[in-house]
């Protein structure tokens, strides 16, 4: 063959190639995009190429409703160009059901009122390839009217701690699925999986195990011994004086207790005697533990700076901004720049509202 025909059909199969990836649609300007979202300690990452709708009829036209020829199905690959993909880092309930940790390729069957999206295992690419033997999940939701959208988007909504919303939007169709999972069993499949693990990940294993179940606290008191082991900490050893008090083991539990409060270090102190405050409501407890550390160890700023966050929460700003005042007045070289600028925007704030 001549090289000018050689360089003939080269153009022709590229240009054919190029027109495949996105039949239909804008080709050229499809632009790859990557949207993320972190529930549940589990990542959520969808992939694909936005295309944009131009005066065209999107659903019911380029996209053709109840695309069933023969008895065979030939979905839309959600997206242009290369096939739109789903990844989950950990396992997940999809609409309720299950589908294991993974990356998909991610297709819809388009109808009317409603949309049939499926997950598959295998390299789905649209309508071109599909095998319904790939599937590894498929769901049925319904369509919604929106205001008219010019580029195909996927977007993540409502966020709760263990759930989000997959909204996948175009033309004036939006159809949406909610992803949940769990986030101890996340936390516990990450740990097992650690091939080499810390003292923090031994004892994070002994919480996330209780807290899953307190009757695991015999478990649970196990993996913090070779949390221990690894490295005492203020953090394991505290731990360990929590877990036994929850077995009802008072007078080793309270013995470790004061023991690991005995050789904290500042901010040891400060998240302790916060933490009952901000995480239970409990006053009473946060104000126990400050004034007890304090009248121990009335040199150290970090407790007089965890005061004024604890009287920041009640919303005391006098007592918040004297507390800041006096964790700058006694702080150290390297964190006095820290406790001046707290002191200086709760004073603002005080000034600001006397006025």
């Amino acid at each position: 063959m001549k090289p000018r025909k050689l360089l003939f059909l080269s153009f022709f199969l590229c240009a054919l190639f190029s027109s495949a990836q996105d039949v239909g649609a804008a080709t050229l300007v499809s632009q790859k995009r990557v949207t993320t979202a972190n529930i549940g300690n589990s990542d959520i990452t969808i992939t694909y190429h936005s295309p944009s709708a131009q005066g065209r009829k999107i659903f019911g036209g380029i996209v053709p409703f109840d695309f069933v020829v023969d008895d065979k199905e030939y979905p839309w690959r959600a997206g242009a160009n290369q096939r739109t993909t789903v990844e989950f880092t950990h396992d997940v309930e999809i609409e309720g059901q299950s589908l294991k940790a993974g990356s998909y390729g991610f297709v819809a069957l388009v109808s009317k009122n409603e949309w049939t999206l499926i997950f598959s295992s295998g390299k789905t690419w649209g309508s071109f390839n599909y095998d319904p033997t790939n599937d590894a999940l498929r769901i049925t939701v319904p369509t919604e009217t929106i205001a008219h959208q010019e580029w195909l988007s996927y977007e993540f909504a409502n966020p709760r701690n263990e759930s989000v919303d997959v909204e996948l939007k175009w033309e004036t169709t939006k159809v949406s699925f909610e992803v949940k999972t769990d986030a101890l069993a996340n936390t516990l499949a990450d740990l097992e999986n650690k091939e080499e693990k810390t003292s923090r990940d031994y004892q994070e294993y002994a919480l996330t195990i209780v807290k899953q179940d307190s009757a695991n606290v015999d478990e649970a008191l196990k993996w913090i011994d070779k949390s221990i082991e690894a490295e005492a900490t203020f953090y394991n050893k505290m731990a360990k004086a929590q877990l036994l008090l929850l077995k009802g083991d008072k007078k080793n539990g309270n013995t470790l207790k004061k023991e690991a409060l005995d050789s904290a270090a500042g901010f040891n102190v400060y998240y302790y005697g916060l933490r009952p405050l901000l995480l239970q409501g409990d006053q009473k407890e946060s104000y126990k533990i400050l004034t007890k550390r304090l009248k121990e160890k009335p040199e150290e700023w970090q407790t007089y700076l965890a005061f004024g966050e604890y009287y920041l929460k009640l919303g005391d700003q006098e007592k918040a901004t004297e507390n800041f005042k006096i964790s700058f007045e006694k702080s150290s070289d390297r964190w006095r720049n820290y406790a001046r600028y707290l002191y200086l925007q709760n004073k603002l704030a005080l000034e600001q509202m006397d006025k």
